[in-house]
């Protein structure tokens, strides 16, 4: 996946994390580096057009606020991968930042399922530079009224959380939440 021309400024200072075309500026964002959440002042990205956009932080101890970022994702009896609806906002400040999914399947659900969760992986490129390329990591398996998660590598990327879940109930289909 390519990064757009969009610039993040942290504090009014430019970084250099990569802007994913599916990153929505007006989505709650968490802030990540490696050792997980952290704090920021000031938080904005311009677009390429010099457009500005404050971003609307997350805050790791304001519950209602993380609470917003579940979003919910279903996999219909059919043997296939669905991808989920995006969840919140990512930004990685580090080059090793990692990102943690959380996710649940409906306690009314009588079928069972997978999930994946999307992060990305640095590529150095001849003559330097890094890409970021996306792939998707194993957050576990289970069925109704349970709950797993897992961690994805994610770098110096802003993006949004997406998982792909498949049923392996089929054809019941299963449904949850992530975040």
């Amino acid at each position: 996946m390519k990064p757009t021309a969009d610039k993040v400024y942290i504090n009014g200072e430019e970084t250099n994390i990569a802007v994913m075309p599916d990153f929505e500026p007006t989505a709650p964002a968490v802030v990540i580096d490696d050792n997980g959440p952290v704090a920021v002042d000031d938080l904005s990205v311009v677009s390429a057009d010099g457009q500005v956009s404050e971003l609307s932080m997350v805050s790791t101890t304001d519950k209602s606020a993380l609470a917003s970022c579940w979003t919910g994702w279903v996999a219909p009896g059919t043997g296939t991968w669905y991808t989920s609806s995006p969840g919140c906002s990512v930004i990685g400040v580090s080059p090793s930042a990692t990102a943690g999914y959380d996710w649940t399947v409906d306690f009314n659900s009588l079928g069972s399922a997978c999930l994946q969760g999307r992060g990305y992986q640095a590529r150095h490129l001849p003559g330097g530079g890094t890409a970021w390329d996306e792939y998707f990591a194993g957050l576990g398996c289970s069925g109704g009224g349970s709950s797993g998660g897992g961690v994805v590598s994610w770098g110096e990327v802003a993006s949004t959380k997406v998982v792909k879940a498949l049923s392996y109930s089929v054809p019941t289909g299963a449904a949850g939440m992530f975040q």
